[in-house]
């Protein structure tokens, strides 16, 4: 069974997109884990870039220094917001309050 060309060249305009926002949300969480860009900068943001908009809160929490998965779904738990929120849609007042919350915890540990 051959393949058009038609189609595999549709195919890869489709995912080229989708692959460059991954590269971009992978580029955020590094820049965050190696303390390049502060958590606080990205949540303080009234107009979020997409790529810190769409990544999940819960896996922009844990690659923060000293968070860590338990810690942040705990965080998450206590705020009410579920494990699978993106960045994007929560209010300023949640994104702001989750920013204090997470400095207190990095500084303690």
């Amino acid at each position: 069974m051959t393949t058009s060309t038609k189609l595999l060249s549709e195919r890869h305009s489709a995912v080229l997109p989708l692959h460059i926002l991954r590269q971009q949300m992978d580029a955020v969480l590094g820049q965050v884990e190696s303390g390049v860009l502060g958590i606080d900068a990205i949540l303080s943001q009234d107009d979020l870039d997409q790529a810190s908009s769409v990544l999940y809160a819960c896996k922009l929490i844990e690659v923060v220094p000293g968070i860590g998965k338990v810690k942040a779904r705990q965080l998450l738990a206590q705020m009410n917001i579920s494990e699978t929120e993106q960045t994007g849609n929560l209010t300023m007042s949640q994104r702001n309050t989750l920013a204090q919350l997470i400095a207190t915890e990095a500084d303690a540990s």
